[in-house]
């Protein structure tokens, strides 16, 4: 179980980071959780099934999120690029 423990905090955190817009130690705590998860496997009392779906679970709903934050700001730098390209039109016409 203490592999559980520490994946879960693992977990914990990347959604934390997520929340905070904070990718680069989204993406570190990622490379974390597959290396814990990893030795876990390999070790001499590896998950059960249902420990390894919630695990699932929780990273499923953690990059969900990501996915959500990176649509969203590109959307916005698309408004941006056209509201600024509509300026740049307008202001060219008063000239």
């Amino acid at each position: 179980m203490p592999n559980y423990n520490a994946l879960n905090e693992l977990l914990i955190a990347l959604s934390e980071h997520i929340d905070k817009t904070e990718i680069e130690l989204a993406s570190r705590t990622l490379i974390a959780i597959d290396q814990e998860l990893k030795h876990w496997c390999e070790s001499e009392t590896p998950p059960q099934e249902k420990e390894l779906l919630a695990i699932q679970a929780k990273i499923l709903t953690a990059t969900a999120k990501l996915k959500n934050a990176r649509d969203k700001t590109q959307a916005e730098l698309i408004n941006q690029r056209k509201s600024h390209k509509a300026i740049s039109k307008y202001k060219a016409t008063k000239r």
